[in-house]
């Protein structure tokens, strides 16, 4: 009788997943569209977990239905805009300044959770959040006094910033409205919510661009799309919800802060990039400061 699969080692493989969203984006953003992208990626992963999650859609079908909006916005702010902004951000910064940043998210959920709805931040957390906070802003300023003062920023890590951002409203309103949804389909409607949202943002980008990018299109970047569609999308997703139901949340979030280290040696060996001491500095403030915010649960 075989093993099961350890959910610390299927953890590690989700952070893997996760980072090659920011590697695949890279590539692709020189081809493809970011918007497209974005559509592209979630594009087969709602039609599998449709089908994934099919008797749990037909058996709270009513349930759903009469909560449209809600998963709209869910889907805006989870699965369309912060997908999108990812895009757009590697498209004009390196794939290692996005996922350093993108450690950021734990704090900013934290507080999401404050202006939203109230929830309790500790003053240790505010000082994780301040030192935090630091970190990121010593990684989109490069370490430099002069680009502060000057405010001299690359634009894609502000749309890093921006995905975050959106990611963190995404959580904390799942969190406050998962009671009203019945089982698991909400998972796929999230999805399609979310292409909804994207779809006529990318028609438009494709009629300015007179869907110029078809005709670039190879064999290699088809393949991409369909990594993007299995790896961090299905995969990912199934890795980590089945890591849920086997150990505590918080040391399942631990593993994300993989993320940086993978997409740092994959970004080294296939893209050229290099790992900065502002990066070593701004990442280590990050992770401190995550550590602090981490000390308390958030609660109401």
């Amino acid at each position: 009788m075989s093993r099961p699969v350890s959910p610390y080692f299927l953890l590690c493989l989700t952070s893997l997943f996760w980072s090659l969203n920011f590697i695949i984006g890279k590539m692709l953003v020189t081809v493809i569209p970011p918007v497209t992208i974005s559509f592209l990626r979630w594009l087969l992963p709602c039609l599998f977990f449709m089908i994934f999650y099919r008797r749990d859609l037909q058996a709270h079908f009513s349930n759903f239905t009469s909560r449209v909006p809600l998963i709209l916005l869910l889907g805006a702010t989870g699965y369309s805009l912060n997908s999108i902004m990812v895009f757009e951000a590697v498209n004009y910064t390196t794939t290692i300044n996005t996922s350093f940043i993108n450690s950021f998210n734990p704090v900013l959920i934290a507080l999401a959770g404050f202006l939203m709805y109230r929830y309790h931040v500790s003053r240790l957390q505010g000082l994780g959040f301040l030192i935090s906070l630091s970190g990121v802003l010593f990684i989109v300023f490069k370490g430099e006094i002069r680009n502060f003062i000057a405010l001299q920023v690359n634009i894609g890590d502000l749309f890093m910033v921006a995905s975050i951002s959106l990611w963190s409203i995404h959580t904390i309103l799942y969190k406050k409205k998962a009671h009203l949804f019945s089982g698991r389909g909400i998972f796929p409607l999230m999805m399609l919510g979310g292409l909804i949202v994207t779809f006529p943002f990318s028609l438009a980008e494709c009629i300015y661009d007179d869907w110029s990018w078809i005709g670039n299109i190879r064999f290699r970047h088809v393949l991409a799309i369909l990594v993007l569609n299995i790896f961090p999308s299905v995969l990912a997703s199934l890795f980590w919800n089945h890591a849920l139901t086997k150990i505590s949340a918080n040391r399942v979030a631990i593993f994300q802060y993989l993320i940086p280290v993978y997409t740092t040696l994959i970004s080294f060996f296939f893209l050229g990039e290099r790992l900065q001491s502002f990066h070593l500095f701004g990442g280590a403030l990050i992770f401190f400061g995550v550590m602090l915010v981490a000390t308390i649960n958030v609660r109401r």
